[in-house]
C-alpha cells in the first residue's frame, strides 16, 4: 500500500480554495489498474471451485467483514438451522431468570410420542413432569438437533409452539431481520409438527432466512451466549432417558476435528437438512487468528455440504490475508497534531483505541487503493487540521477515521473499515472568553493569509 498522505501537509494558501469541499483525513489516492471488489472476488472462487452449496455467506464474527458470498439475499429452506433461533430465544429466557438451567421441564405424552418418531432427528423422550432439566435438553438440542426436546423448552417457555414461534420472530426484528418465514420451532416443514401443523400453512411449508440473516443471527447469538459455541464443539455425550436407559448423543458436524471430514480450525456449529432445503450448515472456524462464520444452504447431499464447505474455507485461507492498516496504540497522521478548540491546549495527537485490520485478496493487499474520511459531525480548523472540541479524557474515543477499500463490506451494509481514535493526554476546557479570543486571532490570520495569496498571484 502506498504511502497515505494527509491533507494537513497542504500548503496554507491553497487550503482556502479547499476549505469549502468535503474534507478527508486522507486524500485519495490515484485508481489502480485493476481493483477488486467482494462480488467479483466471490464470482472467481464460485467459477475456480464450483461450490456445490446454492447460496452462502462467510463473515468475520467480530468485525462483520463479509469475505464471500452467493446469493446471500435470497430466501433459503433453512431446516434444523431454526434451532439457533430458538436458542436464542430460550436463552434470553436464561439469561433474565426467567428459567434456569435446573429447570425441570414436562414432557407431555404427545411430545414423548413424537420424539420417537421414525425418520426424525430426535432423542427419545418419555412422558412426566418432574425428569428433564432445560440443561439436558440444551445438550440434546445442540448436540444432537433433537426436534422434540426443542418443542418440549418452547412449550415450557410459551405455552404452546405457536405462541413460541411469536417469539422467535420477536427476536429477529430485535435483529432487524424482516424478511422470513417461520412455521416450526424445530425446523420441521408444518406438516411433521406433532400437532399437524401451523393453521392456515400448507403442510409443505417451511422456515426461510436468507444466508445473510442467519450470519447476523449467529453472530449475536455467539457474542451474547458462547455457551452455545461451547456445546456445539461436544462430539458425543450420553444422554439419560431414564434411570435405566441412556442414549448416546452424536453430533452431525462432520467438520468437527476428530469426524468423518475433520477440519482442524472448525470450532461449531450446527446443520441442517430437510428435502426442500437441503443439506445447510453454519461452521465456525479460526483463520489469521480470526473467528470466522459460514453459513452454507442447499448442497445437494450430506457429503457435498461438507466438502463443499471445506473446500470454501480452504480456499479463503488460500487467497485471503490478514491486513493491518494501523496498530493499537500508534499514531494517528503518523504523529502530526490535530487542533483543539475550546482546550488549555491549542494541539494534541490521536492514537488509535484498537488494531485497524481486515481480510484483503492477497494478490491487492500490498497496493491496495485506500483513503479515508470521517463523519460530518467532525470539524476542521481554517488551517485544515482536524478540530477535536474540549474537554478530552486520555483514552477516550473522539472520532472514527473511516478506511474505503474497494474489498470491504460489512453484514450490515457498512462499505468503510471504522477506526476509533483517543487522545494521547487530558485536555481541559477553557473559559468562552479565551475560546472567543483565540477564534478571532484564528480567524484574522485566515484573513491576512488570503490577501498575501491573492497580493501574490492575484
Amino acid at each position: 500500500m502506498k504511502k497515505r498522505r494527509n491533507k494537513e501537509i497542504l500548503k496554507k494558501w491553497i487550503f482556502p480554495c479547499l476549505i469549502l469541499s468535503s474534507f478527508f483525513g486522507i486524500i485519495p489516492q490515484e485508481a489502480k489498474a485493476e481493483e477488486v471488489s467482494l462480488q467479483n472476488f466471490s464470482e472467481q472462487l464460485d467459477q475456480t471451485y464450483q461450490f456445490p452449496f446454492q447460496t452462502g455467506i462467510v463473515i468475520n464474527q467480530q468485525t462483520g467483514q463479509i469475505l464471500y458470498e452467493k446469493q446471500a439475499d435470497q430466501l433459503h429452506g433453512i431446516a434444523s438451522l431454526t434451532k439457533l433461533l430458538s436458542l436464542y430465544v430460550i436463552y434470553d429466557y436464561l439469561a433474565n431468570d426467567k428459567l434456569q438451567l435446573d429447570s425441570k421441564v414436562s414432557i407431555s405424552p404427545e411430545v414423548a410420542a413424537h420424539s420417537r418418531a421414525e425418520g426424525l432427528s430426535n432423542v427419545p423422550l418419555q412422558a412426566g413432569d418432574d425428569y428433564y432439566t432445560v440443561d439436558q435438553l440444551l445438550d440434546a438440542i445442540i448436540i444432537a438437533s433433537a426436534n422434540s426436546a426443542t418443542v418440549a423448552l418452547a412449550e415450557k417457555i410459551a405455552g404452546s409452539e405457536d405462541q413460541f414461534i411469536q417469539l422467535m420472530e420477536n427476536k429477529l426484528k430485535e435483529l432487524h431481520i424482516s424478511d422470513y418465514q417461520l412455521v416450526s420451532a424445530s425446523g420441521l416443514h408444518s406438516g411433521l409438527r406433532m400437532d399437524g401443523g401451523k393453521e392456515g400453512v400448507s403442510p409443505k411449508a417451511e422456515n426461510q432466512l436468507s444466508a445473510r440473516s442467519i450470519a447476523v443471527l449467529v453472530q449475536h447469538l455467539l457474542t451474547d451466549y458462547p455457551d452455545v459455541q461451547r456445546r456445539a464443539q461436544i462430539t458425543d455425550k450420553n444422554f439419560k432417558v431414564s434411570d435405566q436407559i441412556v442414549y448416546p448423543l452424536q453430533n452431525s458436524n462432520q467438520l468437527l476435528p476428530g469426524m468423518k471430514y475433520e477440519t482442524k480450525q472448525v470450532t461449531g456449529l450446527k446443520t441442517g437438512t430437510e428435502e426442500k432445503a437441503g443439506a445447510c450448515l453454519v461452521a465456525t472456524f479460526r483463520m489469521n487468528q480470526q473467528s470466522l462464520i459460514a453459513v452454507t444452504l442447499g448442497a445437494p447431499s450430506d457429503k457435498e455440504r461438507f466438502l463443499g464447505t471445506k473446500k470454501l474455507l480452504k480456499s479463503l485461507e488460500n487467497h485471503l490475508v490478514w491486513t493491518r492498516f494501523a496498530k493499537e496504540g500508534s499514531f494517528y497522521n503518523e504523529g502530526h497534531p490535530v487542533s483543539v478548540y475550546g482546550g488549555n491546549k491549542v494541539i494534541t495527537r490521536l492514537q488509535y483505541q484498537r488494531d485497524v485490520a481486515c481480510f484483503l485478496p492477497k494478490k491487492h493487499s500490498e497496493d491496495v487503493n485506500v483513503w479515508s474520511d470521517f463523519e460530518n459531525s467532525v470539524q476542521y480548523n481554517t488551517e485544515g487540521q482536524l478540530e477535536i472540541k474540549a474537554p478530552l479524557v486520555m483514552d477516550k474515543k473522539v472520532a472514527d477515521e473511516r478506511l474505503h477499500l474497494s474489498f470491504y463490506e460489512n453484514i450490515n451494509g457498512q462499505k468503510f473499515l471504522k477506526a476509533p481514535l483517543s487522545p494521547t493526554e487530558e485536555v481541559k476546557a477553557v473559559s468562552l472568553g479565551v475560546q472567543i479570543t483565540r477564534k478571532v486571532h484564528e480567524t484574522i490570520q485566515f484573513i491576512m493569509s488570503w490577501f498575501r495569496y491573492k497580493i501574490a498571484y492575484g
